[in-house]
């Protein structure tokens, strides 16, 4: 993580600051954060940690561990299941909608985007892939023209980007998420509204399925040796 030079608003800088390590797997899952650590790290003091260590902890990206402790959250089945259930509806009208309303210059601004992304999955390069990823589907929200829509979304966009992150890191899903951006990008293009919907609920639902498969997956040797699970 980047030092912190800045001053003002600190603890929300702070919380920036976490999610990123989190989204970009800096801090992985189960690791436990202390106030301490976080301000050395960061070279800032502990009161301002604290302040952004309890919205984390609101907001679900550390939990509880021990009798004062916390650690940073792990992804469970059901959260996973519930947010793209979520993302579902919002990407499947987002989708419709822009297949409605695009304009002359969504082409180049789509097509650049989606260059950017293989780029980025060439280059083996997670946060741009994660970054292009946001962009992509900020662009389609964008372009359905709905402020409900977009302020829907930024409510849970750190949790997306998380999501986003597990999924991305594994090559073999790269090439194929950007075929479907891309595919879901020529609907739309083409005001081809019904295309452009059943594309998008298919590239929700299946990142839903591979990274509940693989939660559950990550946790049946613990199962089977009888480990307690965090």
């Amino acid at each position: 993580m980047k030092k912190i030079q800045a001053e003002k608003n600190l603890p929300e800088l702070i919380y920036d600051s976490v999610v990123n390590a989190i989204v970009e797997g800096l801090l992985k899952p189960g690791e436990r954060v202390t106030q301490e650590s976080l301000a050395e790290r960061l070279d800032v003091s502990r009161l301002p940690v604290s302040q952004a260590m309890q919205r984390l902890r609101d907001d679900g990206f550390l939990s509880a561990v021990g009798r004062r402790g916390l650690m940073v959250s792990v992804l469970d089945e059901n959260f996973v299941a519930q947010l793209y259930e979520f993302r579902c509806g919002i990407d499947l009208v987002s989708a419709g909608l822009a297949a409605q309303r695009v304009d002359a210059g969504a082409r180049k601004r789509g097509k650049d985007i989606i260059d950017e992304g293989r780029a980025a999955g060439k280059a083996r390069d997670l946060p741009a892939l994660i970054d292009a990823d946001m962009r992509f589907h900020g662009f389609i929200y964008e372009l359905a023209g709905n402020t409900f829509i977009l302020d829907s979304m930024e409510a849970h966009w750190n949790h997306v980007r998380r999501v986003m992150s597990d999924i991305l890191i594994v090559e073999k899903n790269q090439q194929q998420i950007w075929e479907e951006h891309a595919a879901i990008l020529d609907a739309v293009l083409a005001s081809d509204v019904r295309t452009a919907e059943t594309l998008a609920r298919q590239h929700v639902e299946t990142a839903s399925k591979w990274l509940q498969q693989e939660i559950k997956d990550s946790r049946e040797p613990l199962k089977r040796s009888g480990s307690a699970i965090i």
